[in-house]
């Protein structure tokens, strides 16, 4: 092949220095040189001897068919990253950001095709996860395995109970969305009870957040929570009742007025009547 290329570039200049009037086949290249002693056939690959070719017509022939089979070959894999299938853009960005190699890139295409319903939270499941990962390509291997073998959970949308929850108690993006991948795996009445525990050791808790991540583990094997410890200082129920303590407070130094008050007015009318009673026996 390379032959035949330089001998189109030689001819193209060789023309060009004629003022263009060299013959040209009806596909614009120049004919190849042929074999010597073998007329119509085309010129031979680098390293062959003319001479011996010329000798041999049937050696000439097979190195010939040879070379064409070698060189369609060629062309059919240079043809292959053209005809390859398009990633898709999404799965595309998700690759270049954590460096992915190009195979696993499209190992990956080719599941996402398969989960266009959860297409959305799949990706962006996964680039929370890549995102917190010391190997992003290891871990992207593991999520791809979950993927085939159907274990693989997506971002899955809060249940309103977790929503109220993480408002409550102030829980952060990562133990909220932790959180859910783990409830979303239960049914209803378990899921139920989960929220209940759950709300009875972060009303404890003054680190409401790192608690959830420390039961991660047993509320994945659906592990009881065990009994919550006494409410920590700074924490939901230790607020609530130094605010009731106070309440109770004010409600206490508001009785102490209150009788104060009553006693003064006590004490006025009493002073009243003795004032009275003895104006009476001056005029008597």
């Amino acid at each position: 092949l390379k032959p035949l290329a330089m001998g189109r570039k030689s001819k193209a200049a060789g023309g060009a220095g004629d003022g263009g009037g060299g013959q040209e086949d009806a596909g614009g290249a120049a004919p190849a040189p042929g074999v010597p002693g073998l007329p119509g056939m085309p010129s031979l690959p680098p390293g062959m001897n003319p001479l011996m070719m010329a000798t041999n017509p049937l050696l000439a022939m097979a190195m010939m068919q040879r070379g064409m089979q070698c060189g369609g070959a060629g062309s059919s894999a240079m043809a292959d990253p053209q005809v390859s299938a398009m990633i898709d853009p999404d799965v595309q960005e998700l690759c270049d950001h954590f460096h992915i190699e190009e195979r696993h890139a499209k190992r990956l295409n080719e599941l996402m095709k398969n989960r266009q319903d959860s297409f959305e939270g799949d990706m962006l499941k996964l680039w929370e996860k890549l995102e917190d990962a010391r190997e992003p390509a290891g871990l992207l291997v593991v999520k791809m395995r979950e993927m085939e073998e159907g274990t693989f959970v997506g971002k899955m949308k809060a249940d309103k109970e977790l929503v109220v929850m993480a408002k409550k108690y102030g829980l952060d993006n990562t133990a909220e969305s932790r959180l859910s991948d783990i409830i979303a795996r239960f049914d209803d009445e378990k899921k139920k009870a989960m929220y209940e525990e759950l709300d009875r050791h972060f009303e404890v808790s003054n680190r409401p957040s790192a608690m959830a991540m420390m039961l991660l583990r047993k509320l994945s094997e659906g592990q009881p929570l065990g009994r919550p410890g006494p409410p920590a200082p700074g924490s939901y129920l230790d607020r609530k009742q130094r605010e009731r303590a106070d309440r109770g407070g004010d409600r206490g130094r508001d009785r102490d007025r209150d009788r104060d008050r009553r006693g003064d007015r006590d004490r006025g009318d009493r002073g009243d009547r003795d004032r009275d009673r003895r104006s009476r026996s001056r005029r008597r």
